[in-house]
């Protein structure tokens, strides 16, 4: 079941497809291959609304049609099946989500100007990255080794809240308030140079322009627009179009508009869904019983069926276990937070060199003095959230401020306060914010977890962490006594560490075995009601240092799930008004294996 859910899930965001160019399948590159209509459809009147081009079942089992055959073992004559399918379905939601937002994509009838320049900067943007994959291609760069040097903070968006009301009895009960959302497609959106529209002649033919200025800003940027114009002539061999260099990226303009607009209205009619009364709403009933057979599965799987990977799904997967042994074989977990203070090349080429005299021959007496010396030169990074572009942006140390002052001015006078605020949610928003003012550890920027480090019967540290830092989190730990938001400072070849306990890996109810369960007649909670758990799942988060719980966590999966089902069964109810004639014979060689 998990897996049909997980096919449909991707198809459905499949639905909005690839803006890159390319069509590798084609063994003869000409217009009537490229032009043959592989399906035809039809509403109930008996009038063809749409088609499909082999050009559309070629680009869609590239980009994603061949997926099917990768991960979820299809034949190739599957997996164009359910590539045309998906095609289908998504001329099929375009016509429905058209009729129901009233756009006519020929004029821009229907289309607000906030849309109209959404579409417009976003076919820019699709342009413009389209050029710059040809250009890392030209410096030898992929896009996995590329990385931003932007400082984010992703956080969380909460969907629903606990809230009380008057049942049929009278009674006051606690149920899941969904929360009212803007359109979240536009709503971070903010137009970078006033209205624009595709549908003004004097805006398209600037997106040419501009685009002109950028491909000749320098040789390689030049040789970039070449590679991408032979592509482009490549796709359109033989369709006897114009074949100067303006008329191509006029009508590649054109192509990347209408996935644009494709795909926003897409995604707009699954927001409209989302919003729907159809769509079933999840009860605080059905997060308990999805919690507790998530804790029943966890408890079988580490104690009845005693799994060896107990260990490694804690130290590498905590946020997916919802069961912790309490034996006593078994190890103890706790978890850290990491600011680290980062050495820079030349420091840490210092610290190797300093720890080679140390086990050389010659006594060496200044051991000690030079390494106080090298870690007093690191200098801090210090960040500052821009509020209009959502980035911790690095600023000047005006103040001049030494690491110590930073730990010890700054961070423990912080965190005594949080923890004296006696709230611990608080203390890992306290935290997290010096993670993202401070922290030079990529590790710890938007982590699912914070670091695991595991005790075993001995008091010994079990992780893979340098031996430094494994101390210092086993100070903090203080066995099972840590208070979260102590904080440790630990020195090692990678710079200044400050640890900061966020607590032990336990279970959130007592009393777990195999027959565990939180709802119903059935719970097998000692002194706790379904209220007081569900309020427990809210309070508690997954990670201190991000604002989702437990609750979140499992609200989102529930819906996401009801709602997969919810536009499955929506689609089939679609295509009911439509007939669709296809015609496989006329499909290219390459995909009739």
């Amino acid at each position: 079941m998990k897996t049909k859910i997980k096919v449909f899930l991707m198809c459905f965001v499949l639905l909005c497809m690839s803006l890159f160019t390319g069509c590798s399948l084609v063994e003869t590159n000409n217009g009537e291959l490229y032009n043959k209509v592989v399906a035809d459809i039809y509403n109930k009147q008996g009038k063809k609304v749409a088609e499909i081009t082999n050009r559309d079942l070629l680009a869609g089992y590239e980009s994603y049609g061949s997926v099917y055959v990768q991960y979820y073992n299809y034949s190739v004559s599957q997996a164009v099946d359910m590539t045309l399918k998906q095609l289908e379905n998504r001329k099929i939601t375009i016509l429905t989500a058209e009729g129901l937002f009233g756009f006519n994509f020929s004029t821009g009838e229907g289309i607000s100007e906030l849309e109209k320049t959404y579409l417009y900067e976003s076919t820019v943007e699709s342009l413009n990255s389209n050029l710059e994959n040809y250009y890392k291609e030209i410096l030898n760069e992929k896009d996995e080794e590329s990385s931003s040097d932007d400082i984010k903070f992703n956080g969380y968006e909460k969907n629903v809240i606990l809230d009380k009301r008057e049942n049929d009895k009278g009674e006051m009960e606690v149920y899941l308030k969904k929360l009212d959302k803007k359109d979240k497609i536009l709503d971070n959106f903010r137009p970078s140079n006033g209205q624009k529209s595709f549908y003004n002649e004097d805006d398209k033919a600037e997106i040419y322009s501009n685009f002109l200025v950028k491909a000749f800003s320098s040789d390689n940027y030049i040789k970039a627009m070449r590679f991408y114009l032979n592509d482009l002539k490549s796709a359109e061999y033989g369709m006897k179009l114009s074949t100067d260099t303006k008329s191509i990226f006029e009508r590649e303009i054109e192509r990347l508009f209408k996935i644009n607009y494709e795909n926003y209205i897409i995604q707009k009619y699954s927001e409209s869904n989302k919003d729907s009364s159809d769509v079933a709403t999840v009860s605080t009933d059905d997060i308990l019983k999805l919690y507790s057979s998530k804790v029943r599965a966890g408890y079988a799987k580490y104690v009845i069926e005693n799994s060896s990977n107990y260990s490694s799904d804690v130290s590498e997967k905590l946020n997916e276990v919802y069961y912790f042994r309490n034996d006593e074989e078994a190890n103890k977990y706790f978890t850290v937070a990491n600011i680290l203070f980062q050495f820079t090349d030349e420091q840490k080429a210092k610290y190797e060199e300093i720890n080679k005299k140390l086990s050389g021959s010659e006594p060496y007496e200044n051991y000690e003095s030079d390494m106080n010396t090298l870690y007093s030169q690191i200098q801090p990074v210090i960040r500052k959230y821009n509020e209009d572009t959502k980035i911790y942006e690095e600023i000047e140390n005006v103040d001049d401020l030494s690491v110590n002052d930073i730990i010890y001015n700054k961070i423990q006078i912080a965190l005594i306060a949080a923890q004296n605020s006696g709230d611990v949610n608080f203390v890992g928003d306290t935290i997290n914010n010096f993670i993202y003012t401070y922290n030079q550890d990529p590790g710890m920027m938007n982590a699912a977890s914070n670091y695991v480090i595991g005790v075993d019967g001995e008091g010994k540290a079990v992780s893979s962490f340098v031996e430094e830092f494994n101390n210092a989190g086993l100070k903090l730990y203080n066995n099972g006594n840590g208070k979260i938001g102590d904080m440790e400072v630990a020195r090692s070849s990678f710079g200044i560490h400050v640890l900061v306990y966020t607590g032990k890996c336990e279970n959130l109810f007592d009393g777990i075995d195999e027959n565990f369960e939180l709802s119903g007649a059935g719970s097998s909670i000692a002194n706790s009601d379904s209220e007081t758990a569900i309020s427990k799942l809210a309070k508690t988060r997954v990670n201190l240092l991000v604002d989702k719980s437990y609750l979140d966590l499992l609200y989102d999966q529930i819906y996401k799930d009801t709602f997969s089902y919810f536009e499955q069964a929506n689609i089939n109810f679609l295509r009911e008004d439509y007939q669709i004639k296809v015609y496989k014979g006329r499909f290219p060689s390459a995909l009739k294996k």
